[in-house]
């Protein structure tokens, strides 16, 4: 059984790339970080770890057509979080620099989103629900 979620794990081609943008855009810091991969932690205690792993290094491990390290990415998958309010954020990263899909919106349910995409097109959705 599982018993929590230890990392989330994203294959980019460079990391050093990718784990800048996460710690100068987002805040997160640098545990470690050399060219095959690099490990940062959100300040929230308890919260899993974000892994950057090179897509030639992992293709060392498993099988290259798996993991297709010269394809882009599908972007079928996204990293959902919850902030307290998503158009706040969504105007501070933007001013920084970060690449939204749109500006935010509103879902039928009343929940605000936006989409961003780190260097390499990985998406990540920023939302929350209103305090009414």
């Amino acid at each position: 059984m599982i018993d929590h979620v230890n990392a989330i794990a994203l294959t980019v081609r460079n990391v050093r790339v990718c784990a800048e943008f996460y710690r100068d855009m987002l805040g997160l810091k640098v545990d470690m970080m050399n060219d095959d991969e690099a490990y940062l932690t959100f300040p929230q205690k308890g919260a899993p770890v974000l892994a950057i792993i090179g897509a030639a290094g992992l293709a060392k491990e498993l099988p290259a057509e798996r993991i297709r390290p010269k394809e882009l990415p599908l972007n079928r998958n996204y990293i959902a979080v919850f902030i307290e309010d998503a158009d706040k954020e969504y105007e501070h990263l933007r001013k920084k620099g970060v690449k939204f899909l749109q500006p935010p919106a509103t879902r039928p349910n009343g929940q605000r989103y936006a989409f961003f995409e780190d260097p390499e097109g990985n998406l990540w959705e920023i939302s929350h629900f209103p305090k009414e």
